[in-house]
């Protein structure tokens, strides 16, 4: 089969459409042109009375008129950008795609499709929403026992469906022997819309599939052939679908620190760790990045302006300050055109100020945004098993730790 990645999207050309752009530029270059015809006749009567510095004040108003220009294309600019931020951000179906894995190309409909052993799933969230994914898993043959292999929870980007991740679903499938419960968020593939996509809608479906396969490993199903173990899960998420994961983990410990203090019975247990994959700090810095002349208005990308806030970085220092004995990788594509290369470098400093268990980070060379995987080639794989093989050997410390959980 050939090689299929998820599609990448420009968020640029999402930001405004041209036509508004255009328009707007005619109308107030009309303004402007009307303005500069009156103001030529007010000065030629100052003229006739020889008013010596006519020229001056022409340029004066130049200029003058030239600012209120850019300033009202600012600012119609930013108006169109907080309205359309919403679906700016989330793609469920890019330009010459379908929104649901059903439509999509053969091999792109289906784990039956790559030959993998899945279940389909339907999740119900805190708000009822019905949210759909696959539970890709191991043959239960190959593992004997109690011994189960780690099973990754895979929140993907915010463009197009699971269908568009499932060659790198096979990949991990066969080349790191895990299980993979993938889900479409609200709004994306055959999930439902619920309220549509956003921050705290994503937040719900997260929290609800983690809830989900918690109690699945708690409360099996008759004649389940899946194996796992709470103690072997690891959130994975690309782009978008890092910062999903970073708040999930801060927001699962967060809840057992109220509980510990409280002296009640935890409810969730934390995952092993981390994977993240070209993921950005926060959704502020990630519209300077997209729209450079943010950078001078800043101070306004902050609520109520902005919608969704997605602040990563916040949610990496919560987990590094509370929490020892857990374990992080990144993985960071040096030609990622879309999330600077920096801003994963970013989190990897927030990281090192305060080590968890297992910390690793790897840059392929040549990875773009979505196709790190395809482009690192074996190096990416090679690389991905080293920190599987850490996680593994560090289990008894994680265990030891996490009984204490130990605070900073």
């Amino acid at each position: 089969m050939s090689t299929q990645v998820a599609p990448d999207v420009d968020l640029k050309s999402r930001g405004i459409p041209w036509h508004v752009v255009v328009g707007g530029f005619v109308t107030l270059l009309v303004v402007a042109i009307l303005g500069h015809q009156a103001s030529a006749r007010d000065t030629d009567d100052e003229d006739e009375t020889g008013f010596p510095f006519w020229q001056l004040w022409l340029l004066l108003w130049g200029v003058v008129r030239l600012m209120q220009l850019l300033l009202a294309l600012v600012f119609m600019f930013l108006i169109i950008l907080v309205v359309r931020q919403r679906s700016i951000l989330y793609v469920p179906t890019p330009p010459g795609t379908q929104r649901s894995p059903g439509n999509n190309p053969y091999n792109l409909r289906s784990p039956a499709s790559w030959k993998m052993p899945f279940e389909d799933v339907w999740i119900a969230t805190e708000d009822g929403t019905r949210i759909h994914g696959w539970l890709v898993y191991q043959p239960p043959d190959d593992w004997q026992g109690d011994e189960a292999p780690f099973t990754f929870v895979y929140f993907h980007g915010n463009a197009g469906n699971i269908g568009h991740r499932l060659e790198n679903i096979r990949d991990m499938h066969q080349r790191l022997r895990v299980n993979v419960l993938i889900i479409d968020y609200r709004g994306y593939g055959n999930s439902e819309d619920g309220p549509g996509p956003s921050e705290s809608g994503f937040m719900m479906d997260a929290i609800g599939t983690y809830r989900w396969i918690i109690d699945r490993i708690n409360n099996p199903v008759r004649n389940q052939v899946v194996k796992m173990r709470a103690d072997r899960i690891l959130l994975f998420g690309r782009s978008i679908g890092g910062a999903v994961a970073i708040r999930l983990f801060a927001h699962l410990l967060k809840e057992q620190l109220e509980q510990k203090r409280r002296a009640e019975d935890l409810s969730l247990p934390l995952p092993a760790g981390l994977v993240l994959e070209n993921t950005f700090t926060s959704l502020r810095d990630m519209a300077v990045q997209v729209f450079p002349f943010l950078r001078f208005l800043s101070f306004l990308l902050r609520p109520p302006l902005i919608f969704d806030e997605w602040k990563g970085a916040d949610g990496l220092k919560f987990v590094t300050r509370h929490l020892d004995h857990w374990c992080c990788c990144l993985l960071s594509g040096l030609q990622d055109e879309i999330v600077p290369p920096i801003q994963m470098r970013q989190l990897h400093g927030i990281l090192k100020e305060a080590r968890p268990k297992v910390l690793k980070f790897f840059v392929f060379q040549h990875g773009g945004h979505n196709d790190t995987p395809t482009r690192g080639g074996e190096d990416y794989w090679k690389s991905f098993r080293r920190y599987m093989e850490l996680v593994s050997e560090s289990e008894g410390d994680r265990r030891q730790g996490r009984a204490e959980l130990q605070l900073r």
